[in-house]
């Protein structure tokens, strides 16, 4: 039934109220982006990010070989810093509701933009003539360097070019990391209803809110397991020391003894033995999740089934408007 507005108190009665002006969700993309751009802990972390390659570029002009992950760290990733912290923070600075999913608009349009002061600033200092000077003494003969040899091409494409592509990949990859396996996760155990609400899940009764709780955080482990099961298989096949799957499963008890060499394994093997875990859970969670099929149909990402379900509903309830206003010959029924 569609509301009738309040008329003005003392007023025409025939004019409608005013509708009070939209906010929270009504937020512009422009409105998003400043509260995201502009929050002091983010743009501190982003002014952070150039000095941090400016010295990154100064200790592997000092050394040649220098590859340790700290120098690689302050050369490529350092915009994980900001890109990380807008994500983490929609925890318990945005709407449940709302949390995920500008959590997932950040992974994108963050790292797209802080990728480049530090590779702005690696490229203006790799340039000044002293570093420069430093970094052609200490190259091998065939322009060798870990970083920054003149035989991997001109030190503007190294640092501006791939500096910055490298660290937007993987900001987006650490963003998109943190929203899978710490953002949605906290949301769906301790702010259970409002996730589901952002899922389109149903939690208008204590059943559906019940059922829904139980459907958020059975996704929340589903997304969790879609990433990490290819990740421990495809990492730990490649560490293993068997050449066989039945081979790492033999291989399990050494890793009591000599982890180091035997971690690979477990990996693997770990892996492999989370997959029916999944499949279980998926099981579980078509069977007990509740939909908000019609909210879904407004955006056409309803299942099949779902989607059919719907509209058989819709029809349904078509034709029973219809039998309760009607006789057979068209007239109003009684009591329509």
């Amino acid at each position: 039934m569609t509301d009738i507005p309040e008329p003005h108190l003392g007023g025409d009665l025939a004019t409608p109220s005013t509708p009070a002006a939209p906010t929270g969700s009504q937020d512009t993309l422009w409105v998003l982006m400043r509260r995201t751009f502009l929050e002091p802990v983010t743009l501190a972390l982003i002014v952070l990010t150039v000095p941090l390659s400016v010295w990154g570029v100064l200790r592997t002009a000092a050394d040649a070989n220098d590859h340790g992950l700290l120098t690689a760290f302050l050369l490529t990733a350092t915009a994980t810093l900001p890109s990380a912290w807008s994500v983490i923070r929609v925890i318990w600075s945005e709407s449940a509701t709302v949390a995920i999913m500008i959590a997932l608009l950040r992974t994108v349009l963050v790292p797209i933009v802080v990728a480049w002061p530090p590779a702005i600033a690696a490229a203006v200092t790799v340039h000044a003539p002293a570093i420069r000077a430093r970094i052609a003494a200490s190259q091998g003969d065939d322009g060798w360097r870990y970083f920054l040899g003149e035989r991997d091409g001109s030190l503007l494409g190294q640092t501006l070019g791939l500096g910055g592509l490298v660290g937007m990949i993987f900001a987006m990859l650490t963003a998109l990391a943190l929203s899978v396996f710490v953002v949605l996760p906290t949301l769906a155990w301790l702010k259970p209803v409002g996730a589901a609400k952002s899922n389109m899940l149903l939690t208008d009764t204590p059943e559906n809110r019940a059922a829904s709780t139980v459907g958020i955080r059975l996704l929340s482990i589903v997304l969790m397991l879609t990433f990490a099961v290819p990740t421990l298989i495809i990492f730990g096949a490649e560490e293993a020391t068997a050449n066989s799957l039945w081979q790492a499963f033999e291989h399990l008890p050494r890793f009591v003894i000599e982890p180091q060499y035997y971690y690979g394994d477990v990996l693997w093997v770990l892996g492999v033995l989370l997959i029916p875990l999944g499949v279980l859970i998926i099981w579980w969670l078509l069977r007990v999740q509740r939909p908000d099929v019609a909210a879904r149909a407004q955006l056409g990402v309803n299942s099949a089934a779902d989607q059919r379900r719907f509209e058989e509903e819709e029809q349904r309830a078509a034709d029973g408007g219809a039998d309760t206003s009607t006789d057979d010959d068209g007239a109003s029924a009684p009591g329509a």
